[in-house]
């Protein structure tokens, strides 16, 4: 039988005794948005190869779209989880707008349209 982290699906109120554990897990939910963010950057516009052991040259194998996609994907993945939770709360209170804050933003729009 699964649980369900209350942490993730719903907003934990300060009252509530597992609060800060919930605030934790929120800046922690924000810092791999911005690290999947981050390796999705570094192979924008790239492209992917390997190094011939023989030659030593590099042997470009094709652009990294791939490799930047799925960086992408698993952080609007984890937006949409930080949207149903605190951390949402805490990007609205640090007044951020950079690209994680609105890939949170933009999940939560899709969530109230959605209800």
């Amino acid at each position: 039988m699964a649980t369900i982290d209350p942490d993730y699906d719903r907003f934990v109120e300060t009252h509530e005794p597992h609060f800060l554990r919930a605030q934790a897990r929120g800046f922690a939910l924000i810092r791999e948005i911005e690290c999947h963010l981050e390796r999705a950057g570094s192979y924008a516009g790239r492209y992917c190869g390997h190094t011939d052991r023989e030659t030593g040259d590099f042997v470009i194998t094709g652009e990294c779209d791939e490799v930047f996609m799925a960086e992408w994907n698993r952080a609007s993945d984890l937006a949409h989880r930080a949207a149903r939770s605190n951390a949402y709360r805490i990007i609205r209170a640090q007044g951020r707008g950079d690209e994680a804050a609105r890939l949170i933003h933009e999940a939560r729009a899709l969530i109230a349209r959605q209800n």
